[in-house]
């Protein structure tokens, strides 16, 4: 998990992985997660180690969560933004999971009637596949969506509910590794990554954090989970003041290789 995918694990989640993995282990045959373990090896079977690795993951996501930073991007930054720029205000959800966040992005912008390119990341072709669909279910929508969003932007598809084609537009996700960087994509002008840092060994944050670095616009924002600490995203960015997960990047920004 470290070295392919940046995350460290504690005893405090060995219950939590023996959980996951135990369908793993069942469906090879094998009589225990710690056989399985035993078995796992990247060299040999890449294909089992990323299974184990996508299991691991965390994949907490819901719709408009924390609702505050979206409260700013719908009703401040987006409209801002759009007076400031000729073109689509463009937007990066690394670390994406299942969608809603990059869903919820474009809703605000919809809304705020912003025209937005939005490039959703995840290291979880399992958690992509399910973007990608925009199918969700009841209780999914629940968290978060209000009931006049569900209405407008979904579709009622029997138990579940599908994104309209109308948010669709301007939405792309793809697989992507943060510690390899977001792609040759170009720069954006907000970038949320939150809830994502926070479990990475200090190795793979100082990765994830030079690559948004670098792919944010100079007078872009970032947004982190709320109360997330990351000591190595204060190289490079500084806290907007009375905000507590919005980031501006710092002038003239000490990187990593200068610190070493």
């Amino acid at each position: 998990m470290a070295d392919k995918a940046g995350y460290a694990l504690g005893p405090d989640r060995a219950s939590a992985v023996e959980a996951r993995l135990g369908p793993i282990a069942r469906r090879e045959g094998l009589d225990s997660v710690r056989t399985l373990v035993e078995q796992i090896d990247p060299n040999t079977r890449p294909s089992l180690a990323w299974e184990v690795i996508e299991a691991i993951l965390p994949g907490d996501s819901r719709f408009f969560r924390d609702r505050e930073p979206f409260r700013l991007l719908g009703e401040k930054l987006l409209p801002a933004l759009a007076q400031a720029r000729s073109g689509p205000i463009r937007i990066l959800s690394a670390g994406c999971s299942t969608g809603q966040e990059a869903w919820s992005a474009a809703l605000c912008a919809m809304e705020a009637g912003v025209q937005v390119d939005i490039q959703a990341l995840d290291l979880s072709a399992q958690a992509i596949e399910k973007a990608k669909s925009g199918v969700y279910t009841q209780f999914e929508v629940q968290r978060g969506l209000r009931s006049r969003q569900l209405i407008r932007w979904f579709e009622r598809s029997e138990d579940l509910w599908r994104v309209s084609d109308r948010l669709r537009s301007g939405v792309r996700f793809g697989q992507a590794n943060l510690m390899d960087g977001v792609g040759q994509t170009g720069r954006f002008d907000l970038i949320f990554c939150r809830y994502v840092l926070a479990e990475m060994t200090p190795q793979a944050r100082r990765r994830v954090v030079e690559a948004l670095d670098a792919a944010l616009e100079p007078a872009g924002f970032l947004f982190l989970g709320e109360g997330e600490s990351v000591p190595e995203a204060q190289l490079a960015f500084r806290q907007v003041a009375g905000q507590k997960s919005m980031y501006v990047r710092k002038p003239q920004a000490t990187t990593f290789s200068q610190v070493a």
